[in-house]
């Protein structure tokens, strides 16, 4: 169960689902955009995507993961207008419930805890990784903050096969989400290749031993 539906009957949960729209994307899309008028919520139904914003110089800066059970655009549910902060892209072929602001408003009128479940996500699950990624930053060094987010992302976007867990992100993406290079990417993921602790694909990295990413104590 989503968490933002978490804690509603049969009856209520069916009220709020008749009222989403569903949608399609395919990959890769954008489909919310840094700076516009926060229209519409989304729920991930399936497939995967990330949020990102585009800093002063250019540079494409990675944010947050999404999987399927995860909402974005959740500036929509404010009572008042408002942008959002970052843009949403889509990483796979994926489907979304789609709710307008003045229904999602409706809903919160209605069903208070929809409100009080967005406010948990945004506490528990958004600004926890933004604090660990500030000390990552911080305090550890490029290699140990890819290896670090190679680890996370097989927690939460990786996908069992028979060579190991497999995780569709580039070069360019990783090096975006932990700010350094790709080239550093590049060279840290070429000494864990032949390390066999992991393997390089066209747009996708399969970790054979994660544990080994990781220091131990």
């Amino acid at each position: 169960m989503p968490r933002i539906l978490s804690g509603f009957g049969k009856a209520e949960l069916n009220a709020i689902l008749s009222l989403a729209k569903h949608q399609q994307f395919v990959s890769p899309s954008v489909i919310i955009h840094q700076g516009d008028a926060a229209e519409r919520l989304f729920l991930l139904t399936s497939g995967q995507g990330a949020h990102f914003v585009i800093a002063k110089d250019g540079r494409k800066l990675l944010m947050h993961w999404l999987t399927a059970g995860q909402i974005f655009g959740g500036a929509t549910m404010l009572s008042y207008p408002s942008t959002y902060l970052a843009s949403t892209e889509v990483q796979t072929d994926s489907c979304s419930l789609v709710w307008d602001k003045r229904i999602i408003r409706e809903l919160i009128s209605r069903f208070p805890l929809l409100l009080d479940n967005a406010l948990s996500i945004a506490v528990t699950e958004h600004v926890a990784w933004f604090m660990a990624a500030h000390v990552s930053v911080s305090t550890e060094d490029a290699s140990a903050r890819i290896a670090r987010l190679l680890v996370s992302l097989a927690c939460g976007i990786g996908k069992n096969g028979p060579n190991g867990i497999e995780i569709q992100i580039g070069n360019e993406d990783l090096a975006a989400a932990v700010n350094v290079t790709p080239h550093t990417v590049s060279r840290s993921l070429g000494e864990w290749q032949r390390s066999h602790i992991l393997s390089k694909g066209r747009g996708k990295v399969i970790l054979h031993r994660p544990e080994l990413l990781l220091p131990s104590g």
